[in-house]
């Protein structure tokens, strides 16, 4: 039964996965068909110091990492910025509902997802990430440029918030009693961050940036960096962000151990969400599991918040 259920799943995997991705990812082929048309637009996700040193010509930087503020997510259900502030930004980048984004980083991927999902989140339509990001890039002979983000002309933008995308913090304390129906993975890659001896930052409001008060997991939550999943976490030109579809479903199947099952809502975090939280999310969504959501707040404001439980350590 257990051999027919994991080809079950890969069979799964196999006949969705190939469409799923031609809507995620753009090859560097034929993303350099895309340079320089109007209502395209380029948004590298990893940090501006990054993006001086290089990047695809006539791009904008959003690093994915800042684009979450945790006054924001606690006053607006969970979203990592309200939607004037959202609204704002992504207008400023030059996006409008008819603009065609293509995201890319310095080659993990972890990055692009967090600004992939955050574009996703507030109703982008056209958003697809640059496979391989800059390494494969370059590799291929695109052109790069170095200095400042490209000057754009704003523009409007109203979001239309996929709110099926994130889960709350009240759903995050329901899951956390009902196995039945969820499983919490955690998606950060040190077991130091998981056992709460290591602390990081994230940013409470533009330019405040603000250490976790507490070290630990989530009680329930299932440890599961997002290196799982990753085709290139070591950013070697030419590899794909994601492993192929029979690895991804191979995981999935893993995952069983742990309380995984098709029929459960999954819901990923890590320090702020848009980043390896989003990763998983991504690669689950790949993997043909479409009832999967980012808890956005993640350690940020869960470690944040004395009144919440931490999981027992061993």
């Amino acid at each position: 039964m257990k051999t027919l259920a994991a080809s079950l799943i890969l069979a799964a995997a196999l006949a969705t996965t190939p469409a799923r991705a031609a809507e995620v990812f753009v090859s560097a082929d034929d993303a350099r068909a895309l340079v320089g048309k109007p209502n395209v637009r380029f948004v590298f996700a990893d940090s501006e110091k990054d993006f001086a040193k290089g990047h695809l010509p006539g791009s904008v930087v959003a690093y994915a990492h800042d684009l979450h503020y945790l006054d924001d997510v606690k006053a607006c259900q969970g979203l990592p910025m309200c939607e004037p502030r959202a609204a704002r930004f992504i207008g400023d980048l030059g996006i409008d509902a008819t603009t065609d984004v293509v995201v890319y980083d310095l080659g993990a991927g972890v990055s692009s997802s967090g600004t992939w999902f955050f574009f996703r989140l507030y109703g982008v339509k056209s958003v697809r990430i640059l496979d391989g990001g800059l390494p494969t890039w370059q590799a291929k002979g695109g052109a790069v440029e170095t200095g400042g983000p490209a000057k754009v002309a704003a523009k409007a933008f109203t979001p239309a918030v996929q709110r099926d995308m994130v889960a709350t913090l009240d759903e995050v304390k329901k899951a956390t009693g009902d196995g039945a129906h969820y499983l919490i993975l955690d998606a950060r890659h040190t077991l130091d961050e998981f056992t709460g001896k290591t602390l990081q930052s994230s940013l409470a409001s533009p330019g405040k940036e603000v250490n976790v008060k507490r070290g630990g997991a989530i009680p329930g939550a299932v440890f599961s960096p997002f290196t799982k999943y990753a085709g290139n976490k070591g950013a070697e030109p030419g590899k794909p962000t994601l492993k192929d579809p029979a690895e991804l479903a191979k995981q999935l199947e893993k995952l069983k151990k742990n309380g995984y099952d098709p029929s459960k809502t999954v819901i990923s975090y890590c320090q702020v969400g848009l980043g390896r939280g989003s990763f998983q999310y991504l690669a689950l969504k790949q993997a043909g599991h479409d009832k999967v959501k980012v808890y956005v707040g993640s350690w940020s404001e869960w470690g944040n918040d004395e009144s919440l439980p931490l999981a027992a350590q061993p």
